[in-house]
């Protein structure tokens, strides 16, 4: 193991105003990209890096849900080795939290599968909280669960998105904490410092199916469910989650209801895909101002809370913003820096060229004028020379090198979309150069979103920024033009980059295709 995953920080440190990092664990793609193909190495690596950027905090979603009751030995296993991940959080002077679904598991047959393998939703069982046997037989595996993952400095558990049912009772959802209070009271490693911690997000008790996702108006559903849960049995924190901008999701609805129901004093706020959007497929894309805008926004609420909290789907191509998250919470001050100077200091943090650096970060914000011809080349030659760097999950030149492809594909693309093409022939030239492109990130990156359908490549795992100048460059094709996608569709084939039925099918598909007159 490498010497610098070996930094643990003693004491633990004991600031008052928290700053996390919550690692889901659900997405499904390629390693280093999601967190659920991580070693335990790769844990420790991140946790490291999560200390050195001045976080107090990790919070994961250990995905208990898909472990099914009786509880296999293969399980236990793992939840052993989650077990020692919180011990190795620790080691490095961040408070560890835990994830869990109110009242989601899963059908006993998901457990053909080993742990890793396993997707939830298909699986997945809404225990109803009013129907005593039920609740019962949940509630017994749930302490089991904990009775192994007894040492976290809190459980924390989603009103919904997954689990919920429609019109669940608030006292329901606070019957949740008050039995695992019972339980960490029996189990737990320090039970005086174990707290509960209810992640208000939906309101329990929202009926999606009916109104849509994010349809039904939550004030109603989360003015009971705060009263509720306000007599709760200490320690206790709340976790109120915003999305990224009003108009989306909940907006900010949850973090208005908090204050107005007199618990922002302890309240962590969760400033949901300020750090990055989700659900997206890798990309580096810069959100410096998205995380300014909101930060500026919660600062009286700030000022009076515990602690913020942001989120990635996966770090490694999100970590420009993660960096700036981490110094902006740290000192407010730091919001006013300009973009160059946030990504020469990260340059700076990784020991690397900030000449070669700055211009792969911004590569969606930059037309090919700006982009060197030679840049994926001079990453893939760069050398990182801080030990930060080794500490990304699956190490600096890893990371150097999907950088490297990132790049790659978007120059790839402008070049085939930078000019008109002048007949039938030059364009399907192309346009097979910029398919085979995206084609060929996607195979680094491996983004399925849930993974349930264990499907291939589809344009909706394409980044909408790297499809953007190819879906424009095609919309004023006439239809005339479909005689290019057809060659196209018949070149990927031949190259064995797709099969000839997805190839086929995907050219038809294609956005763009079609649009124009």
């Amino acid at each position: 193991m490498l010497d610098v995953m070996a930094d643990p920080v003693s004491p633990r440190r004991q600031g008052n105003f928290k700053r996390g990092f919550y690692l889901h664990t659900s997405w499904e793609y390629a390693y280093p990209f999601a967190v659920r193909s991580w070693q335990e190495e790769d844990f420790a690596r991140f946790f490291t890096l999560m200390a050195r950027l001045d976080f107090n905090l990790v919070m994961i979603w250990p995905l208990t849900e898909a472990m099914p009751a009786p509880l296999l030995p293969e399980d236990r296993r793992e939840l052993e080795r989650m077990r020692k991940r919180i011990e190795v959080a620790h080691d490095r002077g961040l408070e560890c939290w835990l994830t869990f679904c109110a009242n989601a598991t899963a059908r006993p047959e998901i457990a053909a599968k080993s742990f890793r393998e396993r997707h939830l939703y298909p699986y997945r069982v809404d225990v109803r909280l009013d129907e005593p046997a039920a609740k019962a037989a949940y509630f017994a595996h749930r302490a089991e669960l904990f009775g192994v993952l007894n040492n976290a400095d809190a459980y924390v558990t989603i009103d919904g998105d997954p689990g919920n049912y429609p019109g669940a009772q608030p006292q329901h959802f606070a019957e949740v904490f008050k039995h695992d209070r019972a339980v960490l009271d029996r189990v737990g490693t320090q039970p005086a410092r174990q707290q509960v911690v209810p992640w208000v997000w939906m309101g329990w008790g929202a009926d999606w199916g009916k109104h849509g996702v994010w349809g039904e108006p939550i004030e109603p559903l989360a003015r009971p469910q705060l009263a509720a849960l306000q007599d709760l049995p200490e320690p206790w924190t709340l976790l109120p989650g915003r999305h990224i901008r009003e108009g989306r999701g909940n907006g900010r609805t949850m973090l208005a209801l908090t204050e107005e129901a007199g618990l922002t004093e302890r309240a962590v706020l969760l400033c949901y895909e300020i750090i990055e959007y989700e659900p997206t497929p890798p990309a580096v894309v810069l959100q410096f101002d998205d995380i300014r805008r909101v930060l500026r926004q919660e600062a009286p609420l700030l000022a009076k809370a515990r602690g913020v909290m942001g989120n990635a789907q996966q770090p490694i191509l999100a970590l420009p913003n993660l960096y700036f998250f981490a110094r902006a919470t740290k000192d407010t001050a730091y919001l006013d820096r300009d973009d160059e100077c946030i990504l020469r200091e990260l340059a700076d943090f990784l020991g690397g060229d900030p000449a070669v650096l700055l211009p792969a970060w911004r590569c969606l914000d930059l037309g090919l004028e700006a982009l060197p011809a030679d840049l994926p080349e001079r990453l893939r030659q760069l050398e990182l020379r801080s030990d930060n760097a080794e500490l990304l999950p699956g190490g600096a030149r890893n990371y150097l090198g999907i950088l490297a492809e990132f790049v790659q594909t978007r120059m790839t693309v402008l070049e085939a979309c930078a000019a008109r093409p002048t007949d039938a022939e030059q364009a399907a030239d192309s346009l097979y150069e910029a398919v085979r492109a995206l084609v060929r990130w996607w195979r680094v990156h491996r983004y399925v979103f849930s993974g349930e359908k264990n499907t291939g490549f589809e344009w909706e795992f394409t980044h909408p920024a790297l499809l953007s100048p190819l879906q424009e460059w095609i919309t004023p094709w006439p239809q005339a033009a479909d005689q290019v996608f057809s060659a196209v569709a018949e070149r990927l084939a031949h190259a064995d980059i797709l099969p000839t039925a997805a190839a086929t099918r995907l050219m038809a598909e294609l956005p763009g295709h079609q649009a124009g007159v």
